[in-house]
């Protein structure tokens, strides 16, 4: 079992054999030879059993300090199921950017979670349809309904 510890929005990993194990399947960003977690990967990786925190850290106390966490993280959940690789797209003002193969190659998705029982901005979508555009990426936008159902579409910008 691999332990972490929890630093306000990130978790550490320390050992190397867990870094090396997590860096394999493309989890979490190396920083001067430790390894961070982003929250809802850590989560991810708690729930599947694979990751645990030092005692008397909640992660998912600290989770949902985290705007929009629920979401975000039954989109991650489905994606990282899907067999997709999936990391934070906070460079591209999106939630996640996503790759079908290697991390060593470009994402071939950015994805921005969107609560469906909220109201949502038409500039939001205008915004990552332009930053998706620019990239050369497929910008999906990821509706999470009242259920839990998730339903993507995707969104292409088109010139007249």
């Amino acid at each position: 079992m691999i332990t972490g510890k929890l630093l306000g929005n990130k978790v550490l990993i320390e050992d190397k054999k867990s870094i090396n194990k997590l860096k394999n399947k493309s989890y979490g960003t190396l920083e001067e030879n430790k390894l961070y977690l982003g929250l809802v990967e850590a989560a991810y990786l708690v729930e599947k059993g694979k990751l645990e925190i030092e005692e008397g850290m909640d992660i998912l106390n600290a989770a949902r300090g985290e705007r929009e966490f629920d979401i975000k993280f039954l989109v991650y959940k489905d994606l990282r199921e899907r067999g997709l690789i999936v990391k934070t797209g906070f460079k591209y003002g999106t939630h996640f950017r996503v790759y079908r193969g290697s991390i060593e190659e470009h994402a071939d998705y950015l994805i921005h979670v969107i609560d469906e029982k909220e109201n949502f901005r038409s500039y939001e979508i205008i915004r990552t349809a332009r930053m998706a555009n620019t990239v050369n990426k497929k910008m999906i936008l990821a509706f999470v309904d009242m259920e839990n159902d998730i339903t993507y579409i995707e969104v292409k910008r088109t010139r007249l």
